[in-house]
């Protein structure tokens, strides 16, 4: 099933509701429900949507499936297309978007700086209340799975980066040292978390070991990947962050983006990759799910 947040042109964004995709057509439901209110109905309550015979093929705005997640824990690397060369990791590092700065399709990100980093990422929809769950339990919590753009502005924590006295792990000397900056504002500016088109639940998708990942910038293929690349794959990252963190319904894990094409990336290093906003489109795509297109704009002046 592919579920979706959306309202009819015309409408305000208190009349958005959830809706069903099929041959690109959206039907209306029995109950106007929001996502969040069907994810805290149960793990057996999308299956109890029912169509209506309304049906709309024009005049239908799509929202982000989860205008409003309750969290949003994501990867921060989690692919060595990411890494580099034969470096893996242990466990996952994970990082936090706001859930303030979630758009939909076709929304504008706003660039801040001079030049942003889109990163395609398969999200993770979760669908029950967990904590320290198991890898089998933290699977069959996730509702289903959507396209995340965990967009950064890379600048930002390059000027975060500060200079503190830190043990030299060779002399034991405490020495000066100017360590990386957090990521924590480089991706949280208003609009830097695009997700959608909608939600494919995890029984329709049937899998996530093998789905193509790609972004294209103005027509331009930047990203190509696919899932088999991650380290750690959906339920592990679930069940990770829930041995530390609880997660509730209605939260979204994003696992991580992949590399970069070599034609894109050239000579730079996976973090240095960024668009220049202008009039430029992004579009992300995963198999399975469907296509993300948000325009690429520059900052808001007023």
């Amino acid at each position: 099933m592919r579920i979706c947040t959306f309202r009819l042109r015309g409408e305000d964004e208190t009349k958005s509701r959830v809706g069903l995709v099929s041959r690109g057509r959206v039907a209306e439901t029995t109950e106007r429900i929001s996502m969040l209110e069907l994810l805290d109905g149960g793990p057996d309550a999308w299956s109890r949507l029912e169509p209506t015979s309304v049906r709309y093929s024009r005049g239908v705005l799509l929202s982000a499936p989860l205008p409003r997640p309750r969290k949003i824990l994501a990867a921060i690397v989690n692919t060595r297309g990411m890494l580099g060369g034969d470096v893996t990791l242990d466990r996952p590092r994970v990082d936090m978007k706001a859930p303030s700065a979630v758009i939909g399709p076709g929304q504008a990100i706003e660039g801040r700086g001079s030049a942003v980093r889109p990163e395609v990422e398969l999200a993770a929809v979760v669908g029950l209340k967990l904590a320290r769950a198991s890898v089998e339990e933290a699977k069959g919590a996730i509702f289903g799975y959507t396209v995340l753009n965990d967009v950064t502005a890379p600048r930002d924590s390059r000027e975060d980066a500060y200079q503190a006295y830190r043990r030299d792990q060779v002399s034991g000397e405490l020495k000066k040292a100017t360590l990386r900056g957090p990521l924590f504002r480089s991706k949280n500016h208003d609009t830097f978390c695009p997700m959608g088109p909608w939600v494919v639940t995890a029984d329709e998708l049937g899998g996530t070991t093998r789905l193509r990942m790609t972004t294209r910038y103005r027509g331009r293929l930047v990203q190509d990947g696919s899932t088999a690349e991650y380290i750690f794959t959906p339920e592990k990252l679930v069940s990770y962050i829930s041995s530390f963190l609880t997660l509730e319904a209605g939260d979204v894990v994003s696992c991580g983006s992949v590399g970069w094409t070599r034609r894109a990336l050239g000579g730079l290093d996976p973090t240095e990759y960024v668009c220049k906003p202008g009039s430029g489109l992004l579009e992300l795509t995963i198999a399975g799910i469907g296509t993300l297109k948000n325009p690429l704009v520059g900052a808001k002046t007023t």
